[in-house]
């Protein structure tokens, strides 16, 4: 670990572990009051702060050096990009969002690979099934609503149900975190296509922060069983 990054890490871990869930639990809180609010302005500050506090969880909860957990910070932080991204009113924005988050999708689908959900797949394979014929039978659905964007949300979906995919076979905290992440990015989906329902957007955002902490949580712990093996 460089000097920079060990000069950060000492000065995270003064903080315990817990605090900073605590401090996630009151960023989602001050970003589903904005929403309702209608205070965007707090958003700029709430909703970056997300992924953020679970990276520096991430860094308190796990040993220095952890190749694993590196990547899987780095996803943490281009979900914090996603989400300052989506913060942009326009489709350029929503774009540049929805392909930084495919980037994360990718880490994640990696880390969770590597800390030993691949057996598992290959031997069952319900989940994956069930994802991959939800992934087809919505953007099927939502395919005529969704204009020019049908491709790229067809391309980055397909990457979100194998994250989740692969989240099942990790563990359970990692299966529900995917489960919500797919949820999440569905009920965004239904708006882009112009499918509106009351609170929507607090929905999107509170199955979003909690499909991150889960999928936080679980990669921790799978990271721990791994150490000692």
């Amino acid at each position: 670990m460089s000097p920079p990054l060990l000069v950060i890490r000492s000065m995270l871990v003064r903080v315990p572990a817990r605090l900073w869930l605590w401090a996630f639990a009151f960023a989602i809180a001050a970003d589903l009051a904005a929403i309702t609010l209608g205070t965007d302005a707090v958003r700029w500050a709430s909703k970056p702060a997300l992924t953020l506090l679970l990276l520096a969880h991430l860094i308190v909860a796990t040993p220095p050096g952890l190749r694993h957990a590196r990547l899987f910070g780095l996803g943490l932080l281009l979900a914090c990009a996603a989400d300052i991204a989506l913060l942009v009113d326009g489709t350029t924005a929503f774009l540049v969002g929805m392909g930084l988050f495919a980037l994360m999708q990718i880490t994640y689908f990696a880390v969770f690979i590597r800390l030993g959900a691949l057996p598992i797949l290959r031997e069952h394979w319900t989940a994956p099934g069930c994802y991959l014929a939800f992934w087809l039978g919505a953007n099927v659905l939502l395919w005529p609503q969704l204009g020019a964007l049908a491709v790229p949300i067809a391309v980055y979906s397909l990457l979100l149900v194998s994250m989740a995919a692969a989240g099942s076979a990790l563990n359970r905290l990692t299966a529900v975190g995917g489960l919500f992440f797919v949820v999440s990015d569905l009920v965004l989906g239904l708006g882009v296509a112009g499918i509106d329902f009351a609170l929507q957007d607090q929905t999107v955002m509170a199955t979003y922060a909690a499909a991150q902490l889960l999928l936080t949580l679980g990669t921790i712990k799978a990271l721990s069983l791994k150490a000692r093996e």
